[in-house]
Protein backbone atom coordinates (compact mmCIF):
# COMPACT_ATOMS: atom_id res chain seq x y z
CA UNK A 1 0.00 0.00 0.00
CA UNK A 2 1.14 3.67 -0.54
CA UNK A 3 2.40 5.74 2.65
CA UNK A 4 -0.77 7.55 2.02
CA UNK A 5 -3.04 5.13 2.08
CA UNK A 6 -1.31 3.69 5.05
CA UNK A 7 -1.54 6.96 7.12
CA UNK A 8 -5.06 7.60 6.33
CA UNK A 9 -5.92 4.25 8.36
CA UNK A 10 -3.99 4.72 11.87
CA UNK A 11 -5.84 6.25 14.83
CA UNK A 12 -3.53 9.72 15.18
CA UNK A 13 -1.29 11.11 12.21
CA UNK A 14 2.55 10.91 12.71
CA UNK A 15 5.02 12.28 10.68
CA UNK A 16 8.90 11.93 10.73
CA UNK A 17 10.91 10.03 13.72
CA UNK A 18 7.28 9.41 15.22
CA UNK A 19 5.97 7.73 12.19
CA UNK A 20 9.59 5.75 11.32
CA UNK A 21 9.32 4.48 15.23
CA UNK A 22 5.56 2.96 14.72
CA UNK A 23 6.64 1.65 10.70
CA UNK A 24 9.91 0.00 12.67
CA UNK A 25 7.52 -1.65 15.06
CA UNK A 26 5.24 -2.35 13.50
CA UNK A 27 7.32 -4.42 11.34
CA UNK A 28 9.48 -6.43 13.34
CA UNK A 29 6.55 -7.35 15.47
CA UNK A 30 4.47 -8.67 12.26
CA UNK A 31 7.83 -10.49 10.54
CA UNK A 32 8.26 -12.18 14.50
CA UNK A 33 11.49 -10.26 15.44
CA UNK A 34 9.61 -9.00 18.03
CA UNK A 35 7.62 -11.82 19.59
CA UNK A 36 4.35 -11.23 21.69
CA UNK A 37 5.16 -10.79 25.10
CA UNK A 38 8.19 -9.25 24.63
CA UNK A 39 8.68 -5.94 26.99
CA UNK A 40 9.10 -2.75 24.80
CA UNK A 41 11.97 -1.03 27.40
CA UNK A 42 11.15 2.73 26.74
CA UNK A 43 14.28 3.93 28.03
CA UNK A 44 16.19 1.76 25.38
CA UNK A 45 13.88 2.17 22.48
CA UNK A 46 14.54 6.07 23.55
CA UNK A 47 18.46 5.70 23.09
CA UNK A 48 17.51 3.56 20.17
CA UNK A 49 15.42 6.73 18.28
CA UNK A 50 17.29 9.70 20.23
CA UNK A 51 13.98 11.05 21.53
CA UNK A 52 12.04 11.80 24.83
CA UNK A 53 10.38 9.21 26.51
CA UNK A 54 7.34 11.42 25.62
CA UNK A 55 7.38 10.46 22.14
CA UNK A 56 7.62 6.47 22.26
CA UNK A 57 4.78 6.60 24.80
CA UNK A 58 2.37 8.22 22.26
CA UNK A 59 3.75 6.03 19.72
CA UNK A 60 2.88 3.30 21.97
CA UNK A 61 -0.17 4.78 23.29
CA UNK A 62 -1.35 4.58 19.33
CA UNK A 63 -0.07 1.02 18.87
CA UNK A 64 -1.89 -0.12 21.99
CA UNK A 65 -5.45 1.49 20.44
CA UNK A 66 -4.68 -0.74 17.47
CA UNK A 67 -4.37 -3.80 19.54
CA UNK A 68 -0.49 -4.67 18.86
CA UNK A 69 0.89 -3.27 22.03
CA UNK A 70 -0.39 -3.98 25.46
CA UNK A 71 0.38 -1.17 28.38
CA UNK A 72 -0.59 -2.77 31.91
CA UNK A 73 -0.72 -0.63 33.96
CA UNK A 74 2.77 0.54 36.00
CA UNK A 75 4.20 -2.52 34.14
CA UNK A 76 5.35 -0.41 30.97
CA UNK A 77 4.63 -2.22 27.54
CA UNK A 78 4.68 -5.72 25.74
CA UNK A 79 3.52 -6.63 22.29
CA UNK A 80 0.40 -8.14 22.82
CA UNK A 81 -0.41 -11.69 23.20
CA UNK A 82 -3.24 -12.62 21.92
CA UNK A 83 -5.81 -15.19 23.87
CA UNK A 84 -6.81 -18.48 21.71
CA UNK A 85 -10.51 -16.49 22.05
CA UNK A 86 -8.96 -13.10 20.61
CA UNK A 87 -7.32 -15.18 17.46
CA UNK A 88 -10.35 -17.33 16.62
CA UNK A 89 -12.53 -14.53 16.90
CA UNK A 90 -9.95 -12.10 14.53
CA UNK A 91 -11.02 -15.23 12.19
CA UNK A 92 -14.33 -14.99 11.92
CA UNK A 93 -13.85 -10.91 11.90
CA UNK A 94 -11.75 -10.73 9.56
CA UNK A 95 -13.52 -13.31 7.28
CA UNK A 96 -16.76 -10.99 7.73
CA UNK A 97 -15.71 -8.22 6.79
CA UNK A 98 -13.45 -9.65 4.07
CA UNK A 99 -16.72 -11.40 2.03
CA UNK A 100 -18.37 -8.35 2.44
CA UNK A 101 -15.54 -6.45 1.03
CA UNK A 102 -14.70 -8.78 -1.65
CA UNK A 103 -18.97 -9.72 -2.73
CA UNK A 104 -19.51 -5.56 -3.06
CA UNK A 105 -16.56 -4.93 -5.62
CA UNK A 106 -17.29 -8.13 -7.39
CA UNK A 107 -21.10 -6.98 -7.85
CA UNK A 108 -19.75 -3.98 -9.58
CA UNK A 109 -16.26 -4.94 -10.79
CA UNK A 110 -16.62 -2.23 -13.44
CA UNK A 111 -15.80 0.04 -11.40
CA UNK A 112 -12.28 -0.35 -10.13
CA UNK A 113 -10.18 1.54 -12.13
CA UNK A 114 -7.37 0.26 -14.57
CA UNK A 115 -5.05 2.44 -12.02
CA UNK A 116 -6.57 0.33 -9.28
CA UNK A 117 -5.68 -2.74 -11.45
CA UNK A 118 -1.93 -1.61 -11.86
CA UNK A 119 -1.87 -1.27 -7.92
CA UNK A 120 -3.20 -5.15 -7.24
CA UNK A 121 -1.32 -6.05 -9.92
CA UNK A 122 2.05 -4.60 -8.35
CA UNK A 123 0.96 -6.19 -4.99
CA UNK A 124 1.13 -9.50 -6.16
CA UNK A 125 4.41 -8.98 -7.65
CA UNK A 126 5.34 -8.06 -4.22
CA UNK A 127 4.16 -11.28 -2.62
CA UNK A 128 5.53 -13.60 -5.60
CA UNK A 129 8.41 -11.77 -4.83
CA UNK A 130 8.99 -12.24 -1.09
CA UNK A 131 10.74 -15.01 0.49
CA UNK A 132 9.79 -15.19 3.85
CA UNK A 133 6.51 -16.69 5.33
CA UNK A 134 6.42 -13.26 7.62
CA UNK A 135 6.77 -11.09 4.32
CA UNK A 136 3.96 -12.87 2.42
CA UNK A 137 1.58 -13.58 5.64
CA UNK A 138 1.51 -9.67 6.03
CA UNK A 139 1.63 -8.88 2.26
CA UNK A 140 -1.36 -11.05 1.75
CA UNK A 141 -3.33 -8.87 4.71
CA UNK A 142 -2.31 -5.80 3.56
CA UNK A 143 -4.27 -6.91 -0.16
CA UNK A 144 -7.11 -7.14 1.67
CA UNK A 145 -6.80 -3.60 3.22
CA UNK A 146 -6.07 -2.82 -0.38
CA UNK A 147 -9.27 -4.38 -1.65
CA UNK A 148 -11.07 -2.33 1.28
CA UNK A 149 -9.22 1.34 0.00
CA UNK A 150 -10.49 0.49 -3.54
CA UNK A 151 -13.93 -0.10 -2.28
CA UNK A 152 -14.27 3.05 -0.83
CA UNK A 153 -15.34 2.51 2.86
CA UNK A 154 -12.47 4.05 4.89
CA UNK A 155 -14.18 3.17 8.41
CA UNK A 156 -14.72 -0.21 6.81
CA UNK A 157 -10.60 -0.40 6.23
CA UNK A 158 -9.44 1.46 9.01
CA UNK A 159 -11.20 -1.62 10.39
CA UNK A 160 -10.22 -4.91 8.79
CA UNK A 161 -6.45 -2.94 8.79
CA UNK A 162 -6.77 -3.18 12.70
CA UNK A 163 -8.10 -6.46 12.52
CA UNK A 164 -5.37 -7.75 10.08
CA UNK A 165 -2.82 -6.98 12.26
CA UNK A 166 -3.87 -8.53 15.13
CA UNK A 167 -4.43 -11.51 13.18
CA UNK A 168 -1.05 -11.33 11.98
CA UNK A 169 0.04 -11.20 15.31
CA UNK A 170 -1.91 -14.27 16.33
CA UNK A 171 -0.97 -16.27 13.46
CA UNK A 172 2.60 -15.44 14.47
CA UNK A 173 2.15 -17.17 17.86
CA UNK A 174 -0.39 -19.71 16.77
CA UNK A 175 0.30 -20.91 13.57
CA UNK A 176 1.51 -24.41 13.40
CA UNK A 177 1.88 -25.20 10.13
CA UNK A 178 4.20 -22.81 8.08
CA UNK A 179 3.06 -23.35 4.61
CA UNK A 180 -0.54 -23.54 5.64
CA UNK A 181 -0.86 -19.86 4.34
CA UNK A 182 -2.42 -17.93 0.87
CA UNK A 183 0.11 -17.98 -2.35
CA UNK A 184 0.32 -15.48 -4.77
CA UNK A 185 -1.73 -17.49 -6.51
CA UNK A 186 -4.54 -17.16 -4.57
CA UNK A 187 -4.17 -13.33 -4.56
CA UNK A 188 -4.09 -12.90 -8.11
CA UNK A 189 -7.24 -15.87 -8.71
CA UNK A 190 -9.25 -13.52 -6.16
CA UNK A 191 -8.61 -10.64 -8.35
CA UNK A 192 -9.43 -11.81 -11.09
CA UNK A 193 -12.73 -13.10 -9.85
CA UNK A 194 -13.19 -9.81 -8.58
CA UNK A 195 -13.17 -8.57 -11.90
CA UNK A 196 -15.39 -11.05 -13.70
CA UNK A 197 -17.63 -10.78 -11.37
CA UNK A 198 -17.91 -14.16 -10.49
CA UNK A 199 -19.07 -13.01 -6.78
CA UNK A 200 -20.05 -16.66 -5.32
CA UNK A 201 -15.98 -18.43 -6.25
CA UNK A 202 -14.44 -15.27 -4.90
CA UNK A 203 -16.39 -15.29 -1.56
CA UNK A 204 -15.44 -18.91 -1.57
CA UNK A 205 -12.12 -18.42 -2.21
CA UNK A 206 -11.49 -15.23 0.60
CA UNK A 207 -12.95 -17.38 2.80
CA UNK A 208 -11.44 -20.70 2.60
CA UNK A 209 -8.60 -18.73 2.63
CA UNK A 210 -9.02 -18.00 6.58
CA UNK A 211 -10.44 -21.04 7.39
CA UNK A 212 -6.92 -22.77 6.73
CA UNK A 213 -5.39 -20.26 8.48
CA UNK A 214 -7.81 -20.88 11.85
CA UNK A 215 -7.20 -24.32 11.12
CA UNK A 216 -3.49 -24.36 11.39
CA UNK A 217 -3.24 -22.07 14.65
CA UNK A 218 -1.83 -24.74 17.50
CA UNK A 219 -2.18 -22.60 20.81
CA UNK A 220 1.24 -22.53 23.14
CA UNK A 221 3.37 -20.55 25.12
CA UNK A 222 5.43 -17.22 24.44
CA UNK A 223 8.79 -16.18 25.31
CA UNK A 224 9.65 -12.39 26.45
CA UNK A 225 13.18 -11.52 26.14
CA UNK A 226 15.10 -9.89 23.28
CA UNK A 227 17.27 -7.34 22.45
CA UNK A 228 15.51 -4.39 21.49
CA UNK A 229 19.25 -2.75 19.92
CA UNK A 230 19.87 -5.54 17.63
CA UNK A 231 16.58 -5.40 16.06
CA UNK A 232 15.34 -1.97 15.59
CA UNK A 233 16.66 1.52 14.57
CA UNK A 234 18.32 0.20 11.36
CA UNK A 235 16.83 1.66 9.17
Amino acid sequence: MSDQDALSLIVAPLVGVEANIYDDLWHAIICQSLRPGVKLEELALSEIYGVSRTVIRKVLLIMEQEGVVSLPLNRGAYVAIPSPRDALELCEAVSAMCGYIVGKLADQPHLISAEQRERLALHAQAEKEADELQAIRRLHMEHGTLLALIYGNLVLAAQFERATSRLALALSVYQGVTGNIATVEYTTTLNQLIYAGRKDEALQTATAAIDRARKSMRFGVTDGSVDLRAILGKC
